[in-house]
């Protein structure tokens, strides 16, 4: 009897989506989106990002595009990313807070912010949600390159 429910559960294990094992519960689901909004005719953005346990490699995104990747978010995860844009770079912790994304994002982000939202600009850095109620993404200027 035990041998055939440990196989249901490894057929379940099996057929569930990808993101369901990602994190297996839901409340804890996070998404960090990095944009590359940089103007048109500029030196080629590059960055790397990375956690403890995850390695994201380096990117070098077209103008407009979105990189984005989705984990679970336990109270000690934490990811960074090193920026490079022509003779500029900046280094900077990207998530490392549950309820805000980041800890010193308290002050713009409202709580329980599921997807991060990084925009990537000539004058620096916009970290930013999206307003359920405004139907838009709003963005607050986090720092300068």
């Amino acid at each position: 009897m035990v041998h055939y429910l440990v196989k249901i559960i490894f057929l379940l294990f099996i057929i569930m989506p990808q993101n369901i094992l990602s994190c297996p519960f839901v409340e804890f689901g996070r998404e960090v989106h990095i944009l590359n909004s940089l103007p048109g005719n500029s030196p080629q953005l590059e960055y790397h990002c990375a956690s403890g346990d995850d390695e994201l490699g380096y990117h070098y995104p077209a103008i407009g595009t979105d990189f984005h990747w989705e984990f679970c978010g336990w109270i000690n995860t934490l990811f960074f990313c090193h920026f490079w844009w022509g003779d500029k770079d900046s280094s900077f912790v990207v998530y490392n807070d549950l309820e805000t994304c980041i800890w010193d994002g308290r002050n713009f982000i409202p709580s329980n912010t599921v997807k991060c939202l990084w925009k990537v600009q000539d004058d620096g850095f916009y970290l930013g949600y999206f307003d359920e109620y405004a139907g838009e993404n709003v963005y607050h200027k986090y720092r300068d390159w």
